[in-house]
């Protein structure tokens, strides 16, 4: 009798510490939760279509366009804005946000630029599977805020928007014309809606003087084919 009152003893000391173990691991969990929950979400920014104009007496070209996603090193590849303390060393603005990973956003905005300049039959992004007539290829070599100089005399804070691009001829695969298109914008202070106002201007300027020259290298890349001068 004895044996089997120490047995129910110790079998409601286990289901005791078992219940305290449980609750435990709830209110952990439910700290956790708490916590996860009060921490205040990133800001999603976007940058803006840029206006293209090729000039007047301008035709649109009878070819179709296909725009390769860019091509990123890792440290680029990703939705968060780059911040390079030094030319050596990569970071990133806390709780700022792209809307889409960067290389992504350089494709879209360039072929939604190129749609709307009306220059080419049809524009559209790789992935779609649209036949063109040439293809895009683009590396992304800066696409950040490089942290300037203190002092009277040191530089600003700017932004680096840095692209090579290749126009492909797409049956043949031969490159018929390369260049790079880099621009600069300061931001004007540290705030970052003042750092993404600088990749609107930087990214405009870089991807509108990509655009006018894709419609001069295909124009030219056709004629050359056709017996041009």
């Amino acid at each position: 009798m004895i044996l089997k009152e120490r047995n129910r003893i110790d079998l409601g000391k286990r289901i005791g510490r078992a219940l305290l173990a449980v609750g435990l691991s709830l209110w952990a969990g439910g700290c956790a939760l708490a916590s996860v929950a009060s921490e205040a979400a990133p800001s999603i920014f976007v940058l803006t279509t840029p206006m293209v104009e090729f000039g007047e007496g301008r035709e649109m070209l009878p070819l179709q366009l296909v725009v390769d996603e860019p091509y990123a090193p890792a440290a680029l590849d990703s939705n968060r804005i780059v911040f390079q303390p030094s030319a050596n060393e990569i970071g990133y603005l806390g709780r700022a946000r792209w809307s889409d990973r960067a290389p992504q956003m350089v494709q879209v905005l360039l072929v939604d630029a190129l749609d709307r300049s009306a220059g080419f039959q049809a524009v559209g992004r790789k992935a779609v599977g649209m036949r063109s007539d040439y293809l895009v290829r683009i590396s992304i070599g800066s696409f950040g805020v490089l942290k300037g100089e203190t002092g009277a005399d040191g530089t600003p804070d700017r932004v680096i928007v840095d692209l090579k691009a290749q126009l492909v001829r797409r049956f043949s695969d031969e490159i018929v014309a390369a260049e790079r298109f880099y621009a600069e914008a300061e931001p004007g202070s540290s705030r970052t809606i003042d750092i993404v106002g600088a990749f609107d201007v930087a990214t405009s300027q870089a991807l509108s003087g990509l655009s006018v020259w894709l419609y001069e290298a295909a124009s030219a890349a056709e004629a050359r084919m056709n017996g041009g001068s």
